[in-house]
């Protein structure tokens, strides 16, 4: 390893790592947050059994790779033929990053409102779908399509919760329940769907000519 990578290791990589770490400390001490509670990871401090939010941390697992294949593949130069490629990958790889930042954080749930998330969710897609319809037509925009499909799903199920609990006559806990697995459902196969696109888009363009 040469000093010019061991430097560029330390300005592009720790130093970054280092102002997060501080920034966290600082933020959650000036919140009265132990820092205990901060450094531990969430199911050690709750004491929580090992299967209980599972299938939400698998879900941010699949948005960080969404998010890193595009944006990595993007950033260095490995998508091949028009710009307009690179474009897509950057947009993509930036909105899977949002939507993972958002189910981690639960910051429609907490800060924004599910109103404005949606209304931004909605833009970004039609963005996806019609500023970028040349790159989704030629690489798998039918994978495209049906993930957002399934995460649109995911959205209505969600927002038609108070319609089923009118519908149907069980107690309110069953409905809810019930819509919860749908719901969380929809969503855990879109956001497969959706890495399996992305996952494919960039092994794609990898291999095109730097003109086509």
């Amino acid at each position: 390893m040469t000093m010019s990578t061991i430097r560029s290791t330390v300005l592009r990589t720790l130093l970054p790592a280092v102002v997060v770490y501080a920034v966290a400390l600082l933020w959650s001490n000036a919140e009265g947050i132990s820092a205990k509670l901060v450094l531990r990871d969430l199911a050690q401090s709750c004491d929580a059994p090992l299967g209980q939010g599972f299938l939400s941390s698998v879900g941010y697992l699949l948005w960080m790779a969404a998010a890193a294949i595009a944006l990595f593949a993007a950033a260095t130069r490995q998508i091949q033929g028009l710009a307009l490629y690179r474009q897509f990958a950057y947009c993509g790889g930036g909105f899977s990053l949002w939507l993972c930042l958002d189910d981690m954080f639960l910051v429609h749930d907490r800060y924004l409102g599910e109103a404005f998330l949606y209304v931004t969710y909605a833009f970004f897609t039609g963005l996806l779908l019609f500023k970028f319809r040349g790159p989704l037509k030629r690489f798998a925009g039918d994978t495209f399509v049906l993930a957002v499909v399934l995460l649109g799903a995911s959205v209505v199920t969600d927002a038609l919760q108070g319609v089923f609990q009118q519908i149907f006559p069980f107690p309110y806990e069953t409905v809810y329940q019930t819509v919860q697995v749908f719901e969380e459902g929809f969503k855990f196969l879109g956001i497969a769907a959706w890495l399996a696109f992305w996952c494919h888009y960039v092994s794609a363009t990898s291999r095109l000519n730097p003109v086509d």
